[in-house]
């Protein structure tokens, strides 16, 4: 996928532009990579780009951090502390910057071969940070204000999906608000520029979903999830799909994405949808 900015500027609160103002001059001062994600990445994509109104408002940001050892997410801790703009909360991973929780997640080199870091001192907290690398290294530029200029780093749509999921599934029951944001991306990505390349690209698609443009679009949603995926997040993000849709299943993603106002049919021909399309690149 090329990397292209795209320009969001006059649509981002003063809010989130003087937080990701400071957090981006404390991370390039330390020469380290960062991005956006979470709920404020969609709303930067989807809301803000494409115009889709999102399932609830956010005022958090979720930052993931590239780094290869604590000592460098030390430096970043210092950083904000000194600055005199951040409070650092009890969780592991938590600041506040004036009214804005703050999550700094470190990936990388720093994780383990399971794709988890586990916290220092007592590394007794453990979190996933699977498909944070994938995202990251595809992920797009976006210009959020043009006077002062701030850029950053998004993932794109199926980025974000990956992280979504697996997301959902690492923190289940708790990260319900995960398989809200999966649903919202999937039925909005025929919303976005993906026409183009299903006429481009795509026709056969197209035509083998009688032209349906939502079925077409889920369809390469699920490919282009699979295109940016390294064989072991490709393998548990397979696994979510078989799992939360075989006849043997509980259909706990269905069901977190019910609380959404759709109807379980409904969601359930979405996501296989999404899985055809993605094992189509495996």
């Amino acid at each position: 996928m090329t990397k292209i900015s795209l320009d969001i500027s006059g649509k981002v609160s003063s809010a989130h532009l003087k937080a990701i103002s400071a957090i981006k001059k404390i991370a390039d001062g330390l020469g380290i990579k960062f991005f956006v994600v979470g709920a404020t990445a969609r709303d930067f994509v989807l809301t803000c780009l494409y115009g889709g109104k999102a399932p609830r408002m956010t005022l958090d940001i979720d930052f993931g951090v590239e780094i290869k050892d604590w000592g460098s997410y030390v430096k970043i801790e210092k950083g904000l502390i000194e600055s005199g703009q951040f409070k650092q909360s009890k969780e592991k991973q938590r600041f506040v910057f004036e009214d804005t929780i703050i999550d700094i997640i470190p990936f990388g080199d720093i994780s383990n071969n399971k794709n988890q870091i586990s916290w220092p001192p007592d590394y007794s907290v453990i979190m996933s940070v699977s498909g944070f690398e994938e995202a990251c290294q595809h992920a797009t530029n976006i210009i959020l204000n043009q006077d002062p200029y701030l850029e950053i780093l998004v993932p794109t749509l199926p980025g974000l999906a990956v992280l979504k999921i697996l997301s959902w599934k690492h923190s289940y029951p708790e990260r319900q608000k995960d398989a809200e944001d999966l649903l919202f991306i999937i039925n909005n990505y025929e919303h976005t520029d993906i026409m183009d390349r299903i006429f481009n690209e795509s026709v056969e698609i197209l035509e083998s979903e009688a032209f349906d443009y939502k079925m077409a679009s889920i369809r390469i949603l699920g490919q282009d999830m699979a295109k940016i995926c390294t064989p072991v997040t490709v393998a548990e993000v397979k696994d979510i799909f078989i799992k939360e849709t075989s006849r043997a299943s509980q259909f706990h993603l269905v069901a977190h994405m019910m609380n959404t106002n759709h109807e379980f049919d409904d969601i359930l021909v979405l996501l296989l949808k999404l899985k055809k399309g993605f094992l189509e690149m495996i």
